[in-house]
């Protein structure tokens, strides 16, 4: 590490101590998290953006800590229902979990006529090597049949949360590591996916 590196690494510690101190008083469990959960890569972005784009900051970080929070819920209350089973930091789907993936299928569907729409949107997207393509074809399946639409290959769209159907499908086809799941605020064509979804 080089001694600038080193000196910004410290002035932006010494940064966050001074919010956290402010801070403090006014914040949930998920703004702890933000504070909590910061990495070194978050920090260093800090610094690159102006006073002004603290506020930014803020908000992706917090987004990211959201994220990491929902995902961690999701998770516990998969392994809680049984539905997959966690050791070592590793996941994998149970019997029960493969069994109860069609109904979770059916019930993330009925969010388009059932759930209001919070104005997010849910991405899904894969890259799956050809060796897998019978997986990868079963993940297609799931994700039109739960109500999904395609952007284009390989990248999925939906407006309501559906983090435990992803895990199931993450853990089911054992592809985990080629599934990526995110939240976006704004997308190009919204119209044309609002009409799509009926919202």
């Amino acid at each position: 590490m080089t001694l600038a590196y080193a000196a910004t690494y410290v002035n932006v510690i010494v940064f966050m101590n001074q919010v956290r101190g402010r801070r403090h008083r006014c914040l949930g469990s998920i703004e702890q998290d933000v504070l909590e959960e910061l990495t070194f890569g978050d920090l260093l972005y800090a610094t690159l953006l102006s006073a002004r784009s603290t506020r930014q900051f803020y908000k992706l970080a917090h987004e990211r800590a959201t994220h990491r929070y929902r995902r961690r819920l999701a998770i516990e209350r998969l392994s809680n229902l049984n539905y997959i089973h966690t050791y070592g930091g590793r996941l994998s789907i149970t019997a029960r979990g493969r069994a109860i993936l069609g109904s979770t299928i059916g019930k993330t569907r009925k969010l388009l006529e059932t759930q209001p729409w919070d104005h997010r949107w849910r991405i899904v997207v894969f890259d799956i090597p050809e060796k897998y393509a019978s997986l990868r074809d079963r993940v297609r399946k799931i994700l039109k049949k739960s109500g999904f639409v395609k952007l284009q290959q390989s990248v999925w769209i939906f407006p309501h949360d559906c983090e435990e159907l992803i895990q199931l499908i993450k853990e089911e086809s054992r592809l985990s590591k080629y599934i990526l799941y995110g939240v976006l605020e704004r997308i190009e064509n919204e119209r044309a996916l609002k009409k799509s979804f009926r919202i």
